[in-house]
């Protein structure tokens, strides 16, 4: 935790990352052990949260409501994820120099184009303004509904609903730069 302190400006912003770290620090550990099915790469999730916390802190005006406990929550599936992405990359390359010259080319050079698409994917929802990409990630990643996305971010369905809207069509936009406008 000191080194997350050492990272911040103030006093009053020290004291409410303690506070957030000690009252939240096991609730965001389970989450991320729910989702990664690892204890040490819970921790790893739990610790990049805070890392992104630090950078985030003037988001959460009361530290003690309802609305500071989901922000958290959703910093730490989405490190978690990352996470899984990250582990799921890594066996995938394993596997495929393990494969080595066993498949031919043209399978090869697909599943390459397919991680590459992927990864042009992911990239482009990280490059999205923060309400975008949490709201996709709630919707697609995890596959809530409106309604539950709504619950969970503390927001109306329709601001869900509108949100998703504008969220496509940014990632499009995104996407169709990275290809060159050939989308």
């Amino acid at each position: 935790m000191l080194l997350f302190l050492s990272m911040l400006d103030t006093e009053e912003e020290q004291s409410k990352f303690a506070f957030l770290y000690e009252k939240y620090r096991y609730l965001m550990w389970y989450v991320a052990k729910d989702i990664l099915k690892d204890k040490d790469l819970a921790e790893d999730a739990v610790q990049e949260a805070f890392l992104t916390l630090t950078k985030h802190l003037d988001q959460i005006e009361k530290p003690d409501s309802p609305q500071a406990k989901r922000f958290l929550v959703t910093i730490t599936k989405s490190r978690a994820i990352d996470l899984l992405r990250r582990e799921r990359k890594a066996e995938f390359t394993e596997y495929e120099d393990a494969l080595g010259d066993a498949t031919g080319a043209d399978d090869t050079l697909d599943t390459y184009l397919k991680l590459e698409a992927y990864e042009q994917l992911v990239d482009a929802i990280r490059s999205l303004d923060e309400n975008y990409r949490v709201v996709l990630e709630c919707r697609y990643l995890h596959e809530l509904s409106e309604k539950e996305t709504a619950k969970v971010l503390g927001l109306a369905e329709k601001t869900v609903n509108v949100r998703t809207y504008r969220a496509r069509n940014k990632l499009k936009q995104v996407l169709q730069q990275y290809q060159g406008g050939n989308l």
